[in-house]
């Protein structure tokens, strides 16, 4: 985690130096990495059942939190942030880890979920406040929610074919085609990027209809845009424009070759050509200051983290503790995957930071806390002072007793390092 943060601080600190970034945002993320730490170390030493007892006061806290940035001053065209004194909360990234406490202490207990009807309480605490991050709007957030849900629900014993029926409905509903009217207000280019991802557009009553699938229909204009530009990203014209942003990070990690380019003067140059190389596309920054080899290292870090926090989860018998860091991967595993998906022009730009890595207060400190999450619930796993039942020593190649209880000499001492 630090190492992350450390990479994560260092890479801002080349996009100001090309002066594509505001100043002083390296010594704001080093102050925020402070405050993060803190947070981390709060939520490894308070036992993580404490966190589950209050898991739907913290939920109702956070809904309310959503909804109350509806009526303050929107900030940069949207409705994300709370202003408070010198800084700014972002609630959505507070509705990211109460989801995961409050869904993993419903399902800990209970077989509920096993039955199809049982799954949708679950659905209806995943929904509400994706919907709301939805019309702030913050499309990359509220994405995290439905596969974190599934991570989960798969984890706790919710049938596969549930789950399979569920995406497969889903999936095909992606694709019914909605027709939406072409408002008056819309520029020409708009309504040429409508077109260009729609399946056919018709006029009935002197008034023009674009029929595309159902979320492009319902999709705002930037946000169209940006899925028309991720279609198209290698033509011409679209990388002269909708497409620009997407073609430079290209562009940045591939001059980064193998080991990067130590010579600033040289990384200069063509880090001034990307914009927000500070959040979204942070790793583009990575990439093309320390090559392949910068890219490797910080997924071998996030690697590093899967590896043990998966190594927690399965040895984890406490249900509501094995859920909780199923969730806290999850989590951090969809963030990983579509960031750099964006970058390397894989997935479209949907405005999801890179977890430790990207500028961002909020961010960085939910991440973290929810790292000593999963470090909390590793560090109080139960004592095990024998084998678990039906086990025996493979060695002695003598399988347990058909009947009957096995003798003391069935069994092989067992201690705990």
């Amino acid at each position: 985690m630090v190492g992350l943060i450390v990479m994560g601080v260092m890479s801002i600190d080349l996009s100001e130096r090309a002066e594509q970034a505001p100043q002083g945002l390296a010594v704001r993320q080093t102050v925020w990495a402070g405050v993060a730490v803190a947070a981390f170390m709060l939520a490894t030493f308070v036992p993580y059942q404490k966190f589950g007892r209050l898991a739907y006061l913290l939920f109702l806290l956070t809904l309310g939190l959503l909804v109350l940035v509806f009526f303050l001053k929107p900030i940069r065209g949207s409705h994300r942030w709370i202003s408070l004194g010198g800084f700014q909360l972002q609630p959505s990234e507070l509705g990211k880890i109460s989801f995961i406490i409050v869904l993993a202490w419903y399902l800990r207990f209970g077989d509920h979920y096993r039955r199809l009807r049982g799954l949708i309480l679950p659905a209806t605490i995943t929904f509400v406040p994706m919907v709301l991050i939805l019309k702030e709007p913050d499309l990359g957030t509220a994405l995290l929610f439905l596969p974190t849900l599934y991570f989960m629900l798969f984890m706790a014993g919710a049938r596969l074919k549930h789950l399979l029926s569920i995406v497969g409905i889903a999936t095909a509903v992606l694709f019914v085609p909605v027709p939406r009217a072409v408002n008056q207000n819309w520029t020409r280019q708009e309504i040429e990027d409508r077109k260009a991802i729609s399946y056919f557009s018709y006029a009935v009553g002197g008034r023009e209809y674009v029929v595309s699938a159902a979320p492009l229909a319902i999709m705002e204009n930037h946000q169209v845009k940006r899925i028309d530009g991720w279609l198209r990203q290698d033509e011409p014209s679209i990388i002269r424009g909708k497409g620009y942003q997407l073609h430079q990070s290209k562009m940045v990690l591939g001059a980064g070759r193998w080991t990067g380019r130590s010579d600033w003067d040289d990384t200069d140059a063509y880090f001034r050509v990307l914009p927000d190389d500070h959040t979204d596309f942070i790793f583009a920054v990575v990439g093309g200051q320390w090559g392949l080899a910068g890219c490797a290292l910080v997924l071998l870090l996030y690697g590093v983290v899967f590896l043990f926090g998966a190594e927690i989860a399965a040895i984890t018998y406490d249900p509501f503790g094995r859920l909780l860091a199923v969730g806290v991967l999850a989590l951090l595993f969809t963030q990983i995957v579509v960031n750099v998906g964006m970058a390397l022009g894989l997935m479209p730009i949907t405005g999801m930071t890179l977890p430790l890595v990207s500028y961002g207060g909020s961010s960085l400190v939910i991440n973290c806390f929810a790292i000593g999450l999963l470090v909390n619930v590793g560090q109080r796993r139960p004592v095990v002072l024998g084998r678990r039942p039906f086990e025996y020593d493979q060695r002695k190649e003598k399988p347990p007793a058909p009947y009957g209880p096995l003798s003391d000499s069935d069994w092989s001492p067992r201690t705990n390092a």
